[in-house]
């Protein structure tokens, strides 16, 4: 598969409310391509709200979101996946002609050639989350916004599964945006990361150490 050209993606003073309060306030960055920016914060502070509006999902109170190269894609901390559907089908669905290549490719590239004719209820929560990842690239997205995906997993299958990701990112020399309550997965996953306070809105962007 191609590599993406220049995906990137560019926030400008965005600012987001919720509720009368002040979640985000004038956040501004830049991504680059291959870049993975992870986003840290207590419960509340915004963080899903903030991949939602990148995501186009929400609108920002004040600011813009560019994605020049094209569109985001989102991976849920639930996979979210049709039970009544296979995980070739799951992949497929959103794709137009050569879906079940595609949709074929991916899901060799996650791991899962042997488990392509599976259904949901058939699969482990890491499996599930890997037709999730599977079904995200497959659309060709120019930037990758992932929620929480290893919350509920057990380390090993936490740690094999952050591989994937992060090998497929590097693939793909995709900018990304992941957010966790975990510092440590952090550490080992991103290159920057945006640490948001919640109101008053209060941000800081920090390189790795």
């Amino acid at each position: 598969m191609p590599r993406h050209a220049e995906p990137g993606v560019r926030v400008r003073e965005v600012t987001l409310r919720r509720r009368g309060l002040t979640l985000v306030e004038g956040l501004s960055f830049d991504l680059s391509p291959g870049e993975v920016l992870g986003i840290a914060g207590p419960s509340g502070c915004g963080k899903t709200t903030l991949l939602r509006t990148i995501a186009g999902l929400n609108s920002p109170d004040a600011g813009r979101v560019e994605i020049p190269a094209g569109h985001p894609t989102m991976v849920f901390q639930e996979p979210r996946l049709l039970p009544w559907r296979t995980a070739r089908e799951n992949v497929s669905l959103a794709l137009g002609r050569a879906s079940g290549e595609r949709a074929d490719y991916w899901l060799e590239v996650v791991g899962l050639a042997d488990a392509m004719d599976l259904y949901p209820d058939q699969m482990s929560g890491g499996m599930r989350q890997r037709v999730s990842l599977a079904r995200a690239m497959a659309s060709s997205p120019a930037l990758l916004l992932v929620d929480e995906p290893l919350t509920g997993l057990d380390p090993a299958l936490a740690a094999d599964l952050r591989n994937t990701f992060l090998s497929v990112i590097a693939d793909a020399n995709l900018p990304t945006l992941w957010v966790s309550h975990d510092s440590r997965e952090l550490d080992a996953i991103s290159t920057r990361r945006l640490c948001l306070d919640g109101p008053p809105g209060t941000w800081a962007v920090h390189d790795r150490a």
